[in-house]
């Protein structure tokens, strides 16, 4: 039975043919352009803690932190300090700790009150 969503796919990959009448090889073409298509722009935007977060660590007290800390009842965040994203100046990238020693690592965006974490630090940041 015609499908005119399937003919349209078929148009939108410069196939001009009937759905199911694609000449050997077609469809697999499109499968591995789709996942090619897909996996590029990951690997491109791929960048590291390091590079998303550029130094240096800040260790002064930021009332909106602390505050999206609280509200998402974070404990044993006596002690933290925090970089900037490189890409947006409301996320950053925050250390907690007790006692200065053992260290978790947090994602804050406090302008919409959301944390993430913990997770283990990144050893590539000193």
């Amino acid at each position: 039975m015609f499908n005119l969503a399937d003919w349209h796919d078929s148009l939108k990959w410069g196939i001009c043919v009937r759905p199911g009448m694609e000449p050997e090889g077609v469809s697999k073409l499109k499968r591995l352009l789709l996942v090619l298509g897909l996996l590029v722009p990951m690997a491109a935007s791929a960048e590291s803690v390091k590079e998303k977060y550029p130094e240096p660590w800040i260790w002064d007290f930021n009332n909106a932190i602390t505050g999206a800390l609280v509200q998402a009842k974070v404990k044993g965040c006596g002690i933290y300090r925090y970089r900037v994203s490189r890409s947006s100046d409301s996320e950053y990238l925050v250390y907690c700790s007790r006692d200065n020693e053992n260290w978790k690592a947090y994602m804050v965006w406090p302008n919409i009150s959301k944390v993430m974490g913990p997770y283990e630090t990144d050893p590539a940041l000193p």
